[in-house]
């Protein structure tokens, strides 16, 4: 392994000590719920089952009490500073995120109030904290433990169920208190007597005594909670074991007292180990280590034009969500690259979403398209999308269902969140009526009467489905699976022809009828997938016309090109031309001169031949030689030979010269030839270049009505900022219009396909609900029960804190999509075994929002890292699932970043649609360095400018000062007695705990809704017209204001929760000096309106 991999094995045992350090918080007490009360029981009070006044409350025939108790209760800021003191803090700093209280174990009571020892769980944490505290070096670890004493305990019998926490020595000693627990509990049956507070703390002083824990961190007066639930009284079988272990009512599962992720990163750290991790996990968990070089910021023009190209019309699904508006230009470039990316390839992909910029409405479009991709692999297999009949045994039986065709896996979306809350928006708002518009409603019917009555309102589609928890899981199956009508109305009448959940009836009921041929199905097959198919090719249409105008446009800028091209060559050729020419005429004039030079010579040459011959022809005969005594024959040689050698210097005078006059012949040929060939060249450039030119005026022509046709949705690289990211290239809306027939076609697909198959249907979601109910399915049937719940439900959600559970059966990369929302607050341990299990992750949020908040001090944090040799880069008080995340990609954009200069984030949306001026300027500046556009009219409203109410208090109940309470009561009372503000209409936050409980109590005595007031971390997620900030600050203690400015994430969260108006409440000029709250103090006027009894607050504080 290279060090890349090597770090992050050391990761998990370092989370998994982190979370058996971090205590789970008490639950709620709610003593006026009839069916599941809850008490808080204080010291010298007593315990339900001995409490006339619980036992005197109305309980059904046939049904008795079941109690779980939390007891041991204890302070979480007492634990933390505990462990602060033993290992020293590093530096003085206020912090305001630890509170709340929790208990050092669980137990449950049967009716009678008799322990039922099974139940029995100790705390993790405060075996660990034990551990710590009893140490006597400075090494902070729980791999070296040191062993209970267990003196006094007994041995566990046989019955004692096995505990495999991963901690050895808290296994066997909440073995050992389980077995006192059990005989305790026979020798309450034994005497006839049951447990008391005295019995309970008889335990707890065991349990003090074993761990080390001390016992001043207990509360002195509030004992324990006790939950109440009612179930069906347990039958009296003859030969029974009375101690045998009984099955655990719904909401006592749903208590947690010890981290389920502990398990959870011991199997990470084995699969890690043996490489048994997917491509998405993997990266999530090395990529943070190290930066990609090729990362593409989308702010760069290399970026931009990334973008346009992943938006054009190739680039998107071919279904999408119905809606008013198409996404704007980042969402929509965010949903083409997930689907491009992973449609059919594993992998992560993350998206950082400021306030208000659309997350959902991006999910949603993901959601389309895998159901729409879903719905043609189900058309494409038919009948053969189920297997033949399989079955499993499961005790004395033999399971039946039909496996998923290979192709038909990979569909499941899973939706999950550390917050409860943000995964009840998401999956309650799928399929809520108001996320379509209003012409789907009557268009569309996708067991909508079902999902009705799933959500309790008004809904358009069988979207999604709240599970996570026990409670939730059981409740969905109730009403979606398992509902029949009363016998009085089925006896009185046959059933409807139409599905009627109205009625009561379950979706398993509706099936039933359909497989006896009692009732048709709503919707054919044969019809479903013509239609489906008849839209396909719509849409395909639309989409071609659209390929071959953005192809237009390459096509002209080839043309353009091209033209470019020629004219250059035309140019070159008539340059090349003009130089031939002008060779050729000066080759000309050189024959000339050489042939006239050839002619003089030849001249010469028949002047020299001709007086050669006629001295030969005067050669002396013979009688002048005798005459002349051979003087004549020798003078006529003399001349003879002078001739001769004349006519010699002659032709060698005229072989150059006519050599040269032949090479210029060829040269003037060949000049001549080359001439003729440009001419033709030209010739023919020039037909060419004409051609381009006609062919780009007639592509121009096309594309100028292109453009008009498409008017707003044409892309235009040279927009503004502003204008592009408000832009939707190419989503015209026959286009639009034709992709959401697509996708509602596709449900009809899946509703036909669950009708048309109902037995196989019935067998497959039985088997889900044994899967949600935790029984022990093997893995690839607790895949094929998911892939089938899925397959009618799309979306299944939960907390993370509910993954090791509910999925525990789910093996690596098993989930088809999961989607991950307000990542940013989500501790990076809680999303690896989700992201583990799921093929495709991607993550949404935005580290510049709150941040996860960790239960153990920054202090034990680093301590624990050192021991393990861990980098800050993996501290979940220093990162989230979304920063790790974000570090995957290699398309985003930087922001900046009070630690770090900047921090890289994933693709990111932009255009924000919730708050007016000033919050959304305030929020832009001091976290997103501008990356956000406004993408919102200001409304018009009464109500008076948002502003800064200055109050200066002369004294503090911690962070709490009283002036700022009068302020609040005086404002809020104007706002609406004045202005007309309905209370649901506003949110009373403030950044500190102390603050937002006085505001509470404030609500309450003006009759506001105390729900709409908290702490700002309790609002992420929420929007109000109205927001009241009341910043308040202990002036003994100025850390509190810096912690509250020690990053831009808590200002940026409260001031994106305001739509209209935001009303700021405090001492300007402390926290002016604040980094951050200083941009707040420049964006906000002073307040000028005469609010009534504001005047005299003002008076007094000044």
């Amino acid at each position: 392994m290279n060090q890349q991999i090597q770090g992050p094995k050391q990761v998990f045992p370092f989370w998994k000590a982190i979370e058996a350090l971090t205590p789970q918080k008490l639950s709620k007490d709610d003593p006026n719920d009839k069916l599941n009360p809850a008490y808080n029981v204080d010291r010298g009070g007593a315990l339900p089952w001995k409490d006339p006044r619980h036992c005197r409350k109305p309980i059904p025939q046939g049904k008795v009490w079941r109690y779980s108790v939390q007891f041991g209760v204890y302070g979480l800021a007492r634990f933390a500073k505990l462990l602060e003191e033993k290992i020293g803090r590093h530096e003085e700093v206020f912090d305001d995120g630890i509170s709340g209280k929790s208990r050092v174990f669980d137990i449950r009571f049967d009716e009678n109030g008799v322990p039922l020892y099974e139940s029995f769980t100790l705390s993790l944490a405060v075996w660990a904290a034990g551990q710590i505290l009893q140490r006597d070096d400075d090494v902070v670890t729980l791999d070296r433990s040191i062993p209970c004493s267990l003196v006094g305990l007994p041995a566990p019998s046989a019955v004692i169920p096995d505990i495999d926490s991963g901690f050895g020595d808290f296994d066997v000693l909440s073995r050992h208190l389980m077995q006192w627990v059990a005989e305790e509990a026979a020798r309450m049956r034994a005497e006839s007597v049951t447990a008391d507070l005295a019995w309970l703390d008889r335990l707890l002083q065991l349990i003090y005594e074993q761990t080390r824990f001390p016992s001043s961190a207990q509360d002195p007066m509030h004992a324990c909670l006790v939950k109440c639930v009612q179930v069906k009284a347990p039958q009296p079988i003859d030969g029974a074991e009375p101690d045998k272990p009984e099955k655990v009512p719904a909401a006592a599962q749903d208590d947690l007292l010890n981290s389920f992720f502990i398990g959870e990163l011991r199997q990470l750290s084995a699969a890690w180990q043996r490489q048994d991790v997917g491509h998405g996990f993997a990266e999530y968990m090395t990529a943070v280590a190290s930066v990609d070089p090729k990362r593409i910021d989308l702010r760069s023009e290399r970026g931009l034009t990334r973008a346009f190209q992943r938006l054009l019309p190739s680039q998107a699904a071919s279904g999408c969500w119905p809606a008013q508006y198409p996404l704007a230009f980042s969402q929509q470039l965010a949903v083409n690259e997930i689907w491009q990316r992973h449609a059919d390839t594993p992998g992560i992909f993350a998206v950082n979403g400021p306030p208000g910029t659309g997350k959902t409405t991006l999910l949603r479009d993901v959601v389309a398209a895998v159901v729409t991709q879903r719905a043609q692999a189900l058309v494409s297999a038919g009948n053969a999308a189920l297997a033949p009949k399989a079955s499993f045994k499961s005790g004395d039986k033999r399971i039946p269902y039909y496996p998923l065709h290979q192709n038909m896996l990979g569909f499941s979306i899973v939706i999950a969140s550390a917050n409860n809350g943000a995964v009840e928006n998401v999956s309650l708002e799928l399929p809520g009526a108001k996320a379509v518009p209003a012409h789907v409603l009557g268009e569309s019917d996708y067991f909508s009467a079902l999902a009705t009555e799933l959500l309790g309102k008004p809904a358009w589609g069988l979207l999604a489905a709240r599970l996570g928890n026990k409670t939730n899981r059981d409740e969905f199956m109730n009403t979606f699976w398992w509902r029949k009508p009363k016998e009085s109305q089925a006896d009185a009448a046959p059933p409807p022809d139409r599905f009627t959940p109205k009625r009561g009836e379950g979706l398993s009921y509706h099936l039933n009828l359909i497989k006896s041929g009692t009732r048709a199905p709503a919707v054919l097959w044969e019809d479903a997938v013509c239609r489906f198919q008849a839209a396909q090719q719509e849409e395909a249409a639309i989409r071609a016309e659209l390929i071959r105008i953005s192809g237009s446009v390459g096509k002209i800028e080839s043309l353009r090109g091209k033209v470019a091209e020629t004219k250059v060559a035309r140019d070159a050729i008539a340059a090349q031309l003009d130089q031939a020419r002008g060779d050729c005429e000066r080759q000309a004039d050189v024959l000339s001169e050489a042939d006239q030079t050839c002619v003089r010579l030849r001249q010469g040459v028949d002047d020299a031949e001709q007086r050669l011959a006629r001295q030969e022809s005067s050669k002396p005969g013979l009688l002048d030689w005798i005459a002349t005594l051979g003087r004549s024959h020798r003078q006529w040689w003399d001349r003879h030979h002078r001739l001769t050698q004349e006519l010699d210097a002659a032709r060698r005078e005229m072989s150059d010269p006519l050599t040269s006059l032949k090479q210029a012949k060829a040269k003037l040929a060949d000049l001549r030839h080359r001439v003729t060939e440009l001419d033709r060249s030209f010739s023919q450039v020039d037909r060419d270049l004409e051609k381009l030119n006609g062919d780009l005026s007639a592509a121009s022509g096309l594309l100028d009505e292109a453009r008009k046709g498409l008017g707003d949705f044409w892309p235009d690289p040279d927009a503004s900022d502003d204008k592009r990211e408000k832009s939707a290239p190419w989503a015209r809306e026959d286009w639009r219009r034709a992709r959401e027939a697509v996708f509602l076609a596709a449900l009809d697909v899946h509703r036909a396909f669950i009708e048309s198959h109902p037995g196989e249907i019935l067998a497959n979601i039985n088997l889900a609900s044994d899967w949600l109910q935790g029984k022990d399915l093997p893995m690839h049937v607790a895949s094929a029960a998911m892939e089938s719940l899925c397959l009618i439900v799309p979306v299944i959600s939960t907390a993370f804190a509910s993954v090791p559970r509910m999925f525990s059966r789910i093996g690596r990369e098993a989930i088809g999509w999961l989607l991950i929302d307000e990542a940013g607050q989500a501790l990076p341990q809680q999303a690896a075994g989700a992201i583990w299990r799921a093929a495709r992750t991607v993550v949404v949020g935005d580290p510049k929002q709150l941040e996860p908040v960790s239960g153990i001090p920054p202090t034990v944090e680093g301590a624990l890292a050192r021991y393990y040799g861990v980098d800050p880069l993996w501290w979940p008080s220093e990162t989230s699932a979304q920063v790790l995340a974000d570090q995957t990609m290699n398309l985003g954009t930087s922001l900046p970043d009070a630690d770090k200069g900047k921090v890289w984030v994933g693709c990111p949306l932009r255009v924000h649609r919730r708050c007016d001026d000033p919050m959304f300027a305030v929020s832009n500046k001091i976290a997103y360095d501008g990356l956000m556009v406004h993408g919102k009219t200001t409304t018009d409203t009464p109500l008076p400018e948002s502003c800064w109410i200055d109050v200066v208090g002369k004294s503090s109940e911690g962070n709490w000062i009283p002036e700022e309470g009068l302020a609040v009561r005086a404002l809020l009372t104007d706002l609406r007695d004045r202005y007309g503000v309905q209370p649901a209409d506003i949110f009373m936050i403030s950044p500190f705990r102390d603050c937002a409980n006085r505001l509470g109590r404030l609500a309450r005595q003006l009759s506001f809704d105390t729900e709409k007031t908290g702490t700002v971390h309790t609002t992420q997620g929420k929007e109000a017209d109205v927001v009241v900030l009341v910043l308040g600050g202990n002036r003994q203690r100025p850390g509190a204001k810096g912690w509250a400015a020690k990053r831009p994430n808590l200002l940026n969260v409260a001031v994106s929760r305001a739509k209209k108006r935001l009303y700021v409440i405090g001492d300007r000029a402390a926290w002016e000096k604040q980094k951050y709250f200083v941009t707040l103090s420049q964006s906000l006027p002073g307040s000028d309106v005469a609010w009534a009894g504001l005047e005299l607050v003002r008076e007094q504080s000044h």
